[in-house]
Order: C-alpha cells, then structure tokens, then sequence
C-alpha cells in the first residue's frame, strides 16, 4: 500500500463505529490488525468514501478453504451517517449479486450489534445459532443466493 492508502486506513479506523470496535475486538483481538487482515485476506475489497473524500465503510468477501460460498464483512465509520440509506440500497444490490455468484454469503455479527443485525435482515439474512467470542454473543447469519 502507498503512504495516500495507509493514510485513510488510520483515519477509517480513527473513526471506526465503536460497535464495529467492539466486534473486531472480540473476534480478533487488535482491532487495527483486523481491518488489515480483512483487507489482505480478501478476494475483493472495496472502500467507500464521503462527498469530501472521509472514510465510510470498507467491505469484502473472501473465500474460506473447505467451505461453501463466501465470508462477507463490512465495517463502517461514525462519518457514513448521512449516507446510510444510499449504502443500504446499493449494498443490498451488491450482496444479491454476490450470492447469486457464490450460493451463498455467511459470517457472524454482534449479538449486541442491532443496527448491522437490522441491515443485514433487510439485505435477506436469516440467523442462526449463536456462538462466543472474546466474551462477547455473535449470531451467524447467512444470505442464500435465489
């Protein structure tokens, strides 16, 4: 990555979500090293910036070895507020697509993360069994291509 690149991965995670805080911090630990790893360690990843250029949400997917579809994540800045709707529209667009493609998406999300559990039950998640990490409750979800 180029010093411009590294620059808005330490403002994204400046202004990371403290929800998305706390789920990258029970699920990995360091919560910086997470948003690397996710980036790193995905087939696609794609940032998402404001009007004037701030980070907003970066998201992905990446293939898991031995399992079926893909692992989606998505994080997001306290700045994307005013953008909610667009992205939800768009989003939602773009997980259909990737699960056409793919079967299906799945991942887990913060048992306590209502907003991201509301987002991802308009985009068509169903939930599944709950599991623990870091001390915190997780639910699965999955988006099932039609």
């Amino acid at each position: 990555m180029a010093g411009e690149e590294w620059d808005w991965l330490e403002a994204f995670y400046d202004d990371l979500r403290p929800l998305d805080k706390r789920e990258l911090k029970a699920a990995h630990g360091r919560v910086y090293t997470a948003i690397l790893r996710s980036v790193i360690s995905s087939e696609a990843a794609y940032s998402v910036t404001g009007a004037n250029g701030e980070p907003l949400v970066l998201y992905g997917k990446c293939a898991e070895e031995n399992l079926p579809g893909r692992l989606i994540w998505c994080m997001a800045t306290n700045s994307m507020g005013p953008y909610e709707r667009e992205f939800a529209r768009v989003s939602k667009a773009i997980l259909q697509e990737w699960a056409e493609k793919h079967g299906i998406l799945w991942n887990a999300v913060g048992d306590f993360n209502e907003p991201a559990k509301r987002w991802l039950k308009w985009c068509g998640a169903e939930f599944g069994k709950p599991l623990e990490m870091g001390g915190e409750k997780f639910v699965r979800f999955y988006i099932r291509g039609k």
